[in-house]
């Protein structure tokens, strides 16, 4: 086994055992960003669609709601740290999850 592979081995190790300490911890933070963002089910619908591949134009359409109202929804949910901005094609930006 090269080098590489052993330093892979080991961070899926790591991995594995985060994941079962973190159990308890991340079933906190769930409910805690649906208490907290995911207050109405058009919400949950666009936090869902925020996987990375996504406008927020495209977003507003499958929702039905305004692309502004996307938008600020986007804004509070990057400023509270739960998504992120991947560039796609050049210079367009989408909204992902983090968690």
């Amino acid at each position: 086994m090269d080098f590489n592979q052993q330093i892979l081995e080991e961070l899926k190790a790591i991995r594995r055992l985060l994941t079962i300490f973190s159990q308890d911890k991340l079933e906190e933070f769930n409910e805690n960003i649906k208490t907290k963002y995911l207050t109405t089910p058009q919400r949950q619908q666009m936090y869902e669609l925020f996987d990375g591949t996504k406008s927020l134009k495209e977003i507003s359409t499958v929702v039905n709601v305004s692309s502004e109202a996307v938008r600020q929804f986007a804004v509070s949910l990057e400023q509270a740290g739960l998504i992120e901005y991947v560039i796609v094609s050049g210079k367009q930006k989408n909204p992902k999850r983090i968690f």
